[in-house]
C-alpha cells in the first residue's frame, strides 16, 4: 500500500466560545449546525458577510468574522472556530480546539509525515510548547497510556481529531 493513501484529512467540526466561571470553554456545534457552516464555508464563495443561522434560529454566525451573535436577546458575541486539532493542557478538563492558523499547520505536517514516512517532527504550538508527532504504528504502548492517563497527546491524529467532541 502507498504511504500516501494512508493519509485521510480530518472531518472538520465548529465550535464556539462561551466564557464561563470567567474561562473560556469551547462548545460544538450540533452536528446538524456544524456541516452548515462547513457546507457554507467550504463553498468557493468569499466568507465575508455570510451569515448561517444555527441553534434553530436563535443565533447566527457571521462566517467571516467567525463571530456567533443571539439574535432575539442581548448577549455578547462568542468567537468560532472551524476545529480539527486540539490539545489538553496541564489545568484543562476538556480538550480545547488550536486556533484554525495552527491546526492547518498541524494538518499539513501531519499529511508530509504520513506520506512521506518522515516522523519525530517537532512543531512549537503558540502556548510555547513542543509537539512531536511520532508514528502510531510505532508508538502503540505510547499512545495507550496516553489515553489510560488522559494525557494530552499527538502520537496518533485520529484519537486527537476524533475526540469526544467531534463525535
Amino acid at each position: 500500500m502507498d504511504a500516501g493513501s494512508l493519509y485521510e484529512p480530518v472531518s472538520p467540526h465548529w465550535f464556539y466560545c462561551k466564557i464561563i466561571d470567567s474561562k473560556e470553554t469551547w462548545i460544538p456545534f450540533n452536528s446538524e449546525d456544524s456541516q452548515q457552516l462547513e457546507e457554507a464555508y467550504g463553498s468557493g464563495k468569499n466568507c465575508d458577510g455570510r451569515v448561517v443561522p444555527t441553534d434553530g434560529g436563535r443565533y447566527d454566525v457571521h462566517l467571516g468574522e467567525r463571530m456567533r451573535y443571539a439574535v432575539y436577546w442581548d448577549e455578547l458575541a462568542s468567537e468560532v472556530r472551524r476545529c480539527t486539532w486540539f490539545y489538553k493542557g496541564d489545568k484543562d478538563n476538556k480538550y480545547v480546539p488550536y486556533s484554525e492558523s495552527f491546526s492547518q499547520v498541524l494538518e499539513e505536517t501531519y499529511m508530509l509525515a504520513v506520506t512521506l514516512d518522515e516522523w519525530k517532527k517537532k512543531l512549537e504550538s503558540p502556548n510555547r510548547e513542543i509537539i512531536i508527532l511520532h508514528n502510531p504504528k510505532e508508538n502503540l504502548w505510547k499512545f495507550l497510556q496516553c489515553i489510560y492517563n488522559y494525557e494530552a497527546c499527538i502520537h496518533c491524529h485520529h484519537f486527537l481529531l476524533h475526540s469526544p467532541y467531534t463525535k
